[in-house]
């Protein structure tokens, strides 16, 4: 990675953590885009960089991808769901915060702890930093979309379009 890659990277990931310690409405699509449009570079990443995988580098990527999602299922877990201006209201709060710290901790571990074996561990996990946040990701959205049909309050968006009915598309 280069460091305009990097500093990309570190200004996304800035953004989602702010946006999810500090709240947002709940919507439909905001959780799926984000987590689905990582996954797909990472997938890309990862067939473009082909690295080789070894024992190792298999073992320790397989071990990050489980605590992942274990992360990401606690940070949708973590979640409160409230009513702001008679809508939900998702605010992770400080819980989000150190769990997110938790999980950029993890993957920097996984970096280093790769780098120090070098070669094709190293170049596999390198490879692999979208596609685990993007599984992250997820993993809380598929919690906090569970959570969100459970709760039943309205989204702010069935507002905008006039109760809950559905939309209007072209050519209907």
């Amino acid at each position: 990675m280069n460091i305009e890659q990097i500093l990309i990277a570190v200004l996304v990931l800035a953004w989602i953590v702010y946006r999810q310690v500090v709240g947002q409405y709940a919507g439909r699509t905001k959780l799926t885009w984000l987590p689905l449009v990582l996954v797909v570079v990472g997938l890309y990443t990862v067939v473009q960089a082909h690295p080789t995988i070894t024992a190792v580098g298999g073992a320790l990527i397989g071990a990050e991808l489980v605590l992942t999602v274990v992360l990401g299922w606690v940070r949708g877990r973590a979640v409160s769901l409230e009513t702001r201006e008679g809508f939900l209201y998702l605010r992770g709060g400080a819980p989000a915060l150190v769990l997110w710290l938790i999980s950029i901790g993890m993957r920097v571990g996984v970096e280093l702890f790769a780098h120090s074996i070098g070669g094709a561990t190293a170049a596999l996990a390198t490879s692999t930093i979208a596609l685990s946040f993007g599984i992250s990701l997820g993993v809380q959205g598929l919690v906090l979309r569970q959570r969100i049909r459970q709760d039943g309050r309205p989204l702010q968006e069935d507002s905008r379009r006039g109760g809950t009915r559905p939309r209007a598309t072209l050519g209907r």
